[in-house]
């Protein structure tokens, strides 16, 4: 690797110090300081050898909580200083293993991970799906009219102006040049047209039942009138009033799509069916339906998928919780902000088609935006992209997910993304479709089950929760973008422009990945943090229970920019730990993996970074 000669002594005056008790700095790794092992977790990549204490803790979270393989990657002041894989591909990452971690322990090890392996990043998707609204939002105004807007006025964006479509540009008469929502969107949820499905509020979508009630059923059969108040910035800081979650797929979505979509007659469905074949073929669509034993021709059709635009006019049928204003984390919120740069990219798309069409990258939103805002070269399946629902994409290229089930780490599912029904009397019946055994098929026109940890029913768009990136690619990302602040100036999104005396940062959660990216600078630096105990040489232990976990105080740097990703979300030991002692000891998975960024944060303590230099030249 090569280095500059310059080092980055303007970032700190001296070394960090615990400020609380004096631990020593983590042992020197000489006998492994090409990186290639630590804690006997094999290493790939490169990066200065100070910054050996971070990929310490890392190791040791990485042992305690049994994870097969992570990335690392960490850069100052936008350069970046490490990149590194650790871990392998598959399984458990080394034969010195503890067999309560429940790996097949005969099973040969697999390939190390290369440090520029992509990882699911989960809900910082949403930070990476709101800078490139603010940049789409921008430059289409600049193109079309000779505007120059403001992150403040594309805030203020109202969606659903009743008055206005496209919406005014606040401070001005003007509107904005080009419609941003499409007009039968625009039509039902600014209560000119009255909503075609109706989905009664329940908790499933989230909130507190002993705290809150749930809203009224509408019964005027109009969207609530709080939508004609929404403003984009709303969306992006989670203060619309919506719940957490967005209507189920299976129950509310597609057997209501008949509706949706105005098919009556099996012309209707047969024409469906058509859009179908001309994506995959007759032949397939056919094989598939023998399958399922339904006739080629008279009983049984496949339908396309359900559109973004179309979830949210179920959506449209339920009430708004929450006041107008209220902080109210949503994986819903995401969505009108993909949908309208889908509508501002000529491509029409925010990444590729998730049917397995790579072609259909080029030109999309994620595609434009990489290159030409950061330089940095995206595909279907590299840089940073969409990933499929199914538990590996194209390749090989990502550690296969782990998620501790009872049994073992690698379930099956059944793949819930092809809609069909059977035709009986004067209806489509998607019962058979909703029960997924055996009535599913997934994406290739095949029945059968697939390795598929998590169900991704759940992500109703790219911009919620499911892109993946290479360490290096998004670290080029939060070089330039804030990758938090829903509640604080600048927000989420906003270009950083060279300000490295903030602290923020964003997790992302499913089964089988858990991630963080993590700004570090400025007063509100975490100044303490819980860990488990650490031994006399400052190595953490494998003690998550809460009521033993430990404050530990120090400093932290300025300009500091760490993103790190496992392949899973729950081990053996946390989910029987669970089971037998949270209520005495507060030992869960949800517990033990948030404390992943408090492990990386100490690591991050224990660098003298005065010592650190940036490299020109991170190999992968």
């Amino acid at each position: 690797m090569h280095k500059h000669q310059l080092s980055v002594s303007s970032l700190i005056a001296a070394s960090l110090i615990a400020t609380s008790f004096l631990l020593p700095l983590a042992p020197a790794l000489t006998e492994t300081s090409d990186l290639k092992e630590v804690n006997n977790i094999p290493i790939t990549g490169s990066g200065d050898p100070q910054l050996e204490p971070i990929l310490q803790s890392l190791t040791e979270f990485m042992r305690h909580r049994c994870v097969g393989a992570a990335v690392l990657g960490v850069s100052v002041k936008g350069k970046p200083v490490g990149v590194w894989g650790l871990g392998r591909m598959n399984g458990r990452p080394t034969n010195n293993w503890d067999a309560a971690c429940g790996d097949d322990m005969n099973a040969p090890l697999a390939p190390v991970v290369p440090p520029n392996t992509p990882m699911r990043i989960g809900s910082i998707s949403k930070p990476v799906t709101f800078a490139m609204v603010r940049w789409a939002l921008k430059k289409v105004a600049k193109d079309k009219a000779g505007l120059e807007l403001t992150d403040e006025q594309i805030e203020g964006l109202k969606l659903f102006d009743p008055q206005h479509y496209p919406p005014l540009i606040p401070g001005t008469n003007k509107p904005y040049p080009v419609a941003i929502i499409p007009k039968d969107v625009y039509g039902v949820f600014s209560g000119k047209v009255k909503y075609s499905v109706a989905i009664k509020d329940g908790f499933k979508y989230g909130g507190n039942k002993d705290k809150e009630k749930l809203c009224a059923d509408l019964t005027s059969g109009y969207a609530d009138r709080q939508w004609q108040s929404v403003t984009l910035g709303h969306f992006l800081s989670h203060r619309t009033g919506l719940q957490r979650s967005a209507p189920n797929l299976e129950n509310d979505i597609v057997p209501n799509l008949p509706i949706i979509r105005k098919l009556t007659t099996k012309a209707d469905f047969k024409n469906q069916e058509n859009l179908i074949s001309k994506q995959w073929g007759s032949q397939t669509i056919n094989s598939a339906k023998n399958q399922l034993g339904l006739n080629s021709d008279k009983n049984g059709y496949f339908i396309p998928e359900i559109t973004l635009s179309e979830t949210m006019m179920v959506l449209a049928g339920r009430c708004l919780r929450y006041p107008l204003g209220k902080y109210s984390y949503s994986n819903t919120s995401p969505a009108f902000p993909t949908i309208i740069l889908k509508e501002l990219m000529a491509s029409g798309r925010y990444g590729a088609d998730l049917l397995g069409k790579p072609e259909t990258h080029k030109g999309s939103a994620l595609q434009v935006f990489f290159q030409t805002q950061l330089g940095v070269t995206t595909t279907a399946t590299e840089g940073v992209f969409i990933t499929p629902g199914v538990q590996n994409f194209p390749g090989d290229r990502e550690p296969k997910k782990r998620h501790w089930n009872g049994k073992n780490y690698y379930g099956t599912q059944w793949d819930v993304k092809r809609p069909h029904c059977l035709w009986t009397g004067n209806l489509c019946d998607f019962t058979s479709w909703i029960d997924k055994k055996p009535g599913t098929i997934n994406w290739s026109g095949n029945l059968q089950q697939v390795p598929f940890p998590y169900s991704g029913s759940g992500i109703i768009s790219p911009g919620t929760g499911s892109l993946a990136v290479e360490p290096k690619a998004f670290l080029k990302f939060m070089s330039e973008y804030w990758v938090g602040g829903y509640d604080s100036n600048p927000y989420i999104g906003e270009k950083r422009n060279n300000t490295w005396t903030r602290y923020t940062g964003h997790t992302g959660a499913y089964d089988g990945a858990y991630t963080w990216a993590i700004h570090l600078g400025g007063s509100n630096n975490p100044k303490n943090w819980k860990l488990p105990p650490r031994d006399q040489q400052g190595r953490i232990l494998d003690v998550f229970d809460k009521e033993k976990l430990q404050t530990y105080q120090t400093s932290l740097p300025d300009g500091v920019d760490i993103f790190v990703a496992v392949n899973q979300w729950a081990d053996r030991k946390c989910v029987e730990a669970d089971r037998v002692n949270t209520k005495e000891k507060g030992y869960n998975c949800g517990d033990a993996y948030g404390l992943l960024n408090k492990f990386i944060l100490y690591g991050a303590s224990r660098v003298n970074w005065v010592q650190v230099n940036t490299i020109d030249d991170i190999s992968n």
